[in-house]
């Protein structure tokens, strides 16, 4: 009886022990690998954890979250960070800058009958162009503003409606280079097909038209290209 009482004893210190360090196991037993786990990116001796940021040029960069940058000679997630953000506000801050940089000017035409008309032109840079849904090039912005100075109106609106009709543009730079060349025609069936928006300009009533605004947008190669455009040259075909 004392030796089946012994046994028990036994069985119960047995079973405590084994739970006693099973529980101990789970906080104490850690990975015998060093270095950085491939499943999180994360470092078993030291903590550290290791992630990719995109850098401020779109290269995919190590880069650590925590304080052990200096230790791996990586630089932090937070600094990779920042410096994208700042490429990214110089560059908006740059687009602004050209987008506000335009060429302009004014010019006035005799047309056969004696009439005249003023055309105001201005030109911008705009780099923020998108086909398909993803950015692309640059592009040249023009506007040219047809008023009616010394004209009738039915000659004036025949100017929309007749053939032939044009405004020619040469871009020059500062020595007098012609740089492009390109041309704008008043027809408006024309001007559609080659995406030219056009849009009524009316004075004290919708019965005075007394313009008419035209705009293009025209690929340009380059942001150099533009700055070396210094004048703007226009002329008209009635």
């Amino acid at each position: 009886m004392r030796y089946l009482v012994l046994l028990k004893k036994v069985a119960l210190s047995v079973l405590a022990s084994s739970l006693l360090l099973s529980g101990c196991g789970n906080w104490n037993v850690k990975s015998g690998t060093s270095g950085i786990s491939s499943s999180n990116d994360y470092d078993n001796d030291t903590g550290d954890i290791i992630r990719q940021e995109r850098d401020a040029y779109g290269e995919l960069t190590d880069c650590t979250v925590g304080n052990s940058s200096e230790r791996r000679d990586l630089p932090t997630c937070n600094s990779i960070k920042q410096q994208r953000n700042d490429k990214t506000d110089e560059g908006r801050q740059v687009s602004d800058d050209l987008l506000a940089n335009k060429l302009s000017g004014s010019s006035i035409f005799t047309l056969p009958n004696g009439g005249k008309i003023k055309i105001k032109t201005s030109v911008k840079y705009n780099d923020e162009t998108m086909a398909n849904g993803e950015r692309g090039g640059g592009e040249l912005i023009i506007n040219a503003l047809i008023m009616r100075e010394n004209l009738t109106l039915s000659y004036f609106e025949n100017l929309f409606i007749n053939q032939g009709a044009k405004i020619d543009f040469a871009t020059q730079d500062s020595d007098g280079f012609q740089l492009d060349t390109f041309s704008m025609p008043l027809n408006v069936q024309a001007g559609q097909a080659q995406n030219i928006v056009y849009r009524k300009k009316f004075g004290s009533s919708m019965n005075d038209l007394i313009g008419m605004s035209l705009q293009l947008r025209r690929p340009i190669r380059s942001v150099r290209e533009y700055k070396q455009i210094a004048r703007l040259d226009v002329g008209f075909k009635p």
